[in-house]
């Protein structure tokens, strides 16, 4: 499976970090909550600073599959 990554849209609402991946590579994820729904956020870091970036939403059963399966690095 391979992730349709899009620019972090602006929100006014607080999302919910659930589970997160280790903040100091240079790459790291975040499975994301908002109003019964959930997104993965990736966060690069370079030279720059930080780019994000963020998945469309899914139910948050369906999240929590496709989170599963990005950390065993079946997702790209």
């Amino acid at each position: 499976m391979q992730l349709v990554w899009q620019e972090r849209p602006a929100r006014n609402e607080r999302v919910r970090v659930a589970a997160w991946t280790c903040p100091f590579h240079a790459t790291s994820y975040e499975l994301c909550r908002l109003g019964g729904q959930s997104h993965i956020r990736r966060i690069l870091r370079t030279e720059d600073g930080e780019v994000i970036h963020e998945t469309y939403q899914w139910p948050v059963r369906k999240a929590e599959e496709v989170w599963r399966a990005l950390l065993k690095g079946h997702v790209v």
